[in-house]
C-alpha cells in the first residue's frame, strides 16, 4: 500500500495548516481499521511521520519568526489547546512588539490567564491587576480583578505557615467587592473570604494554644483577646473567652509580687464577662474555680507585697491590703481562707506600728521625732481595732519606748 503522504507534494507538505493536519490524522486512523495487517504497519509509519512533522512548530521556532500574524495565530492556537508553557513566551514577546502599533488587550488577557492556569500565581496576580489598571473599561476588567484576588488565594499556604498571601488575598477580594458590588462572582468571592478568614482563625488559635502550652500566659491571654477582636464571629468564641480567664489566672500566679493583686482582679473581671456571655457554658464550673480563688489570692498577694515593700512605702501598701480585704471579703466563702485573712488584717495594723518604730531606731537622735510620733499614732489605731490582739504586748513595748524618747527629745530641745 502506498503511504498516504505519497499523494502530497513537498510544497503541499510545507504549507499544511492545522485543519489539514487534523483531517489527515482522521483519515489515517480511519484507514488503519480498513486495511490489511501489512498495510496497517505502513500506515502506522506514516502516522509517526505526520506527528513528527506536526510537532515542528516549537516556541523557539515561532519566536525566531518575523511574521507577527503567524506568531499571534500560533500563540492563540496553543492557548486554546491548553499548551500554556508554549504560548506564554510568544504572548510575552508579542505584547512588547505590538505595543503602540495595535491593541494587545486580548493577548494580554490570555497571557495573564495562561500564567494562572500554568500555576504561576505570583506572576498572574501582578498581570491581572495591571490589566485592570490598563483597561478599566474592558470586557475582561471585572474578571481580571477577581482573578487578581484568586491568584493571591492560590498562594495562601496551610494555616501553620506564614499567612502573608492570605492577607493579600483578603485585601484583594475587599477591593474587588468595593469595585463590583453586584458582580456575578459575588458568591464565589464571599465563599473565598470566609475560607481565608477560617484559615487565619485557625492560625491565631494555634498560636494562642502554643503560648499557653509553653507557659507564656501573658502572650496567651493577649492572643485570645485579639482573636475575639479580629474574629468576633468565630465558632469557638466560648472556648476563647474561657481561655482568657484561665490564661490570666496562670499569668497572675506567676507574676512578681507587686503585680499579683492587680492581675488577680483582671481574672475576676474576665470571669464576669465570660459568665455574662455564656451563662450555660460547659466551662463555667472550671472558670468559677479560678474566679473564687482569685478573690482570695488578690487579698493575700496585697499583704505579701506590703510586708516586703520598701520601708518608706510600707504603710501605703498595707492600706492597699486593707482596702482589698474590705472589697473581696463578701466573695470569699472558704472558712480557712477567711480566718487566715482576718489574722493577716490584724497583723497588718501591727506591722505598721513596728515599721515606724524600726525606722526611728535607724535614725539619728534629731531625726527620730517624726517616726516616733508616727509609732504612737499608729499604735492607737491598732489597739482601737484589736484591743485583745496577740501582738498587744509587743505593741505596748514599742509604744512605751517611743513615748519616753519623745519626752527626752522635746525636753532636750
Amino acid at each position: 500500500m502506498k503511504s498516504i503522504f505519497a499523494r502530497l507534494s513537498m510544497k503541499q507538505t510545507k504549507a499544511y495548516n492545522v485543519q489539514t493536519t487534523e483531517n489527515i490524522l482522521h483519515s489515517v486512523i480511519k484507514h488503519l481499521f480498513q486495511v490489511s495487517r501489512l498495510s496497517r504497519l505502513a500506515a502506522f509509519g506514516s502516522l509517526i511521520l505526520l506527528l513528527f512533522v506536526s510537532s515542528c512548530d516549537t516556541p523557539e521556532k515561532v519566536l525566531k519568526s518575523n511574521d507577527l500574524t503567524y506568531k499571534k495565530n500560533k500563540a492563540i492556537y496553543w492557548y486554546n489547546k491548553k499548551e500554556y508553557f508554549k504560548c506564554i513566551p510568544v504572548f510575552e514577546e508579542l505584547i512588547g512588539l505590538m505595543k503602540g502599533r495595535e491593541s494587545t488587550e486580548d493577548l494580554y488577557y490570555m497571557y495573564a490567564m495562561a500564567n494562572y492556569k500554568q500555576g504561576d500565581y505570583m506572576i498572574s496576580a501582578y498581570h491581572f491587576k495591571n490589566f485592570y489598571d490598563l483597561y478599566p473599561n474592558s470586557q475582561y476588567s471585572e474578571e481580571c480583578l477577581f482573578m487578581h484576588a484568586k491568584s493571591f488565594q492560590m498562594q495562601s499556604p496551610k494555616a501553620e505557615l506564614d499567612q502573608t498571601y492570605t492577607y493579600k488575598a483578603l485585601d484583594a477580594y475587599q477591593l474587588f467587592l468595593n469595585m463590583f458590588v453586584e458582580s456575578k462572582y459575588l458568591q464565589e468571592c464571599n465563599d473565598a473570604v470566609i475560607k481565608l478568614r477560617k484559615k487565619l482563625e485557625k492560625k491565631a488559635m494555634s498560636a494562642a494554644e502554643l503560648y499557653y502550652k509553653t507557659s507564656n500566659y501573658k502572650a496567651a491571654a493577649t492572643s485570645y483577646q485579639n482573636i475575639l477582636r479580629d474574629f468576633p464571629d468565630i465558632d469557638e468564641s466560648e472556648k476563647v473567652t474561657f481561655m482568657i480567664v484561665k490564661a490570666r489566672f496562670k499569668y497572675a500566679q506567676n507574676s512578681i509580687q507587686s503585680k499579683k493583686t492587680e492581675r488577680f482582679n483582671n481574672v475576676i473581671k474576665s470571669y464576669n464577662e465570660f459568665k455574662y456571655k455564656f451563662s450555660a457554658s460547659k466551662y463555667l464550673l472550671e472558670a468559677a474555680t479560678y474566679e473564687k480563688e482569685a478573690h482570695y489570692l488578690a487579698v493575700l498577694s496585697a499583704f505579701d507585697w506590703a510586708e516586703i515593700a520598701p520601708v518608706e512605702d510600707r504603710e501605703k501598701y498595707f492600706h492597699v491590703f486593707f482596702n482589698e480585704w474590705a472589697a473581696q471579703k463578701e466573695f470569699i466563702t472558704d472558712k480557712k481562707q477567711l480566718d487566715r485573712l482576718n489574722r493577716l488584717n490584724e497583723k497588718g495594723y501591727f506591722l505598721i506600728v513596728k515599721n515606724y518604730f524600726q525606722l526611728s531606731e535607724d535614725k539619728k537622735s534629731k531625726d527620730k521625732l517624726p517616726t516616733l510620733e508616727q509609732t504612737v499614732k499608729t499604735y492607737y489605731t491598732f489597739v482601737d481595732q484589736f484591743p485583745k490582739s496577740r501582738f498587744i504586748k509587743e505593741a505596748e513595748r514599742m509604744y512605751n519606748t517611743s513615748t519616753e524618747q519623745i519626752k527626752k527629745l522635746k525636753t532636750n530641745g
